[in-house]
């Protein structure tokens, strides 16, 4: 196996760091390009602050479950943080606070029967308080056969 020199090691860093491709940079200095991808992956980025898993995102978690508590839309959690989607979505994870709770079985079957009565999509969604999306997509499921209950 082919060690890399301080110097070689600095290089690569500088290179990766310009977001040059690991197996440019292992052509343009001579090694093998799993010697490039082994220092980087295993030396520098685990040391460096830069590191894919640092958690410091997690710093923010509070901030973040309470702008999701109150209907904030991720776009302006992403804007007023500075943390990406994937982030966001981390830290949600971390709760059991949902925006959206699922149907039940009961309302379901509601669904379909005032559906099958005629009733229209507002309607349905008016009459049992469930978000108009939500019975539009279960419609959309009884019309189509995918779901079928037993009355």
């Amino acid at each position: 196996m082919t060690s890399l020199t301080q110097e070689q090691k600095d290089e690569v860093i500088r290179l990766y760091k310009l977001k040059i491709k690991n197996k440019n940079i292992a052509r343009f200095l001579g090694v093998s390009f799993h010697v490039v991808n082994n220092f980087l992956y295993k030396e520098y980025l685990k040391t460096n602050e830069r590191a894919k898993n640092n958690g410091a995102h997690l710093k923010l978690a509070d901030e973040v479950i309470e702008m999701y508590k109150n209907d904030y839309p991720y776009k302006q959690i992403t804007e007023r943080t500075g943390l990406s989607h994937h982030q966001i979505c981390e830290i949600i994870k971390l709760t059991t606070y949902r925006r959206r709770q699922g149907i039940t079985i009961k309302n379901l079957r509601e669904v379909q029967r005032l559906w099958e009565d005629g009733y229209k999509i507002a309607n349905i969604s008016y009459k049992l308080d469930i978000p108009y999306g939500q019975v539009q997509y279960w419609v959309r499921k009884i019309r189509t056969g995918v779901y079928t209950s037993v009355h």
